[in-house]
């Protein structure tokens, strides 16, 4: 766990986030059984988990979404989807600033970086089981794969750490605007 949390830092540290990981839980976004076992393995939540391009300007053919102070307008298409996801894990820095990081799978990578590229000065908006959890704003090309946003509390990047990978969350949901 410890290598994991190193190697997503370095990854990180190139892309101007300077997060210096502590505790970092990592979990395989994999949910797929590796054969018969007598355990039975945990339930798996199975919520769709959508990045879209947004803007804070109302356009012909996007959503408005109310978030709190004011509303962001969401393209109807996602750039990205779970597929393009290989890990997403709880992190904190050392100033106790707490983040959700996430990797991308080669072509997600691709996708990524093409997405950020052509929309510096817009935002991702990262949607979970149709709900926003996070709208990053896009203030240079992302193209090391990975992208990290920061989160109110440690139990709230657990939370969207899990459901993103797939997992029933240990507490109960936090409020979040839903995207149509």
């Amino acid at each position: 766990m410890q290598r994991t949390a190193r190697s997503l830092a370095f990854i990180l540290a190139p892309a101007a986030l300077l997060l210096a990981l502590a505790g970092c839980g990592n979990v395989p976004l994999n949910n797929s059984a590796g054969g018969s076992q007598a355990v039975a393995a945990p339930a798996v939540v199975t919520d769709p988990v959508d990045i879209y391009v947004a803007q804070s300007q109302a356009a012909s053919g996007l959503n408005a979404v109310t978030v709190p102070g004011g509303v962001i307008y969401v393209q109807r298409i996602p750039v990205l989807t779970r597929a393009d996801l290989t890990d997403a894990a709880a992190m904190v820095d050392q100033q106790g600033q707490h983040f959700v990081g996430l990797r991308f799978t080669d072509a997600g990578a691709r996708k990524l970086a093409a997405a950020s590229s052509g929309n510096m000065g817009r935002m991702l908006a990262l949607v979970v089981g149709r709900q926003l959890v996070a709208s990053p704003r896009i203030t240079e090309p992302l193209n090391r794969g990975v992208l990290a946003f920061g989160v109110p509390t440690q139990q709230a990047a657990l939370d969207i750490a899990a459901r993103i990978r797939g997992e029933q969350s240990s507490a109960q949901p936090v409020a979040l605007p839903a995207v149509q």
